[in-house]
């Protein structure tokens, strides 16, 4: 597994719309305007609504399993099982309310690679500096809260 996902990630929980996925390995970009590049398979939901809804937010919570429990798999209802989603504060999207850190996303484009889309996004607002988990794909451990 090390060698197909060698460097460890914050767990991000994109939520567009009325619905929520897991993702890993952010590349941001800064400038005037910061962008932030993320990696979807193809065929996922999540990507399919970020390209119609055009606004989501990426959200970084302290609790890895429930987090992998709820957003890392296929279903429905998935914030409804989280129990605590708010309006974002400037693009027309939702966040979870007790994220650590939250990023409220504009869609800006995509590119393909492989069996993967990278969705770009610019960031318009970004909010609160707790702690939040990652993951090491190579120890297959979560890491402590940072």
């Amino acid at each position: 597994m090390c060698e197909k996902a060698p460097l460890p990630t914050p767990i991000l929980i994109i939520v567009v719309e009325n619905h929520g996925a897991v993702v890993g390995w952010p590349l941001v970009i800064p400038g005037e305007t910061t962008l932030i590049a993320l990696p979807f398979y193809k065929d996922r939901k999540t990507l399919a609504l970020i390209r119609q809804k055009k606004a989501f937010s990426i959200n970084l919570v302290n609790d890895a399993q429930r987090a992998v429990e709820i957003f890392g798999k296929p279903g429905e209802k998935k914030l409804e099982k989280w129990g605590n989603v708010v309006n974002c504060k400037v693009a027309p999207c939702y966040a979870l309310g007790d994220a650590s850190r939250v990023i409220e996303c504009i869609y800006r484009g995509e590119f393909g690679i492989k069996d993967h889309v990278v969705v770009l996004c610019s960031a318009v607002a970004s909010y609160g500096c707790g702690k939040f988990t990652m993951w090491d794909p190579c120890a297959n451990l979560q890491l402590p809260a940072v």
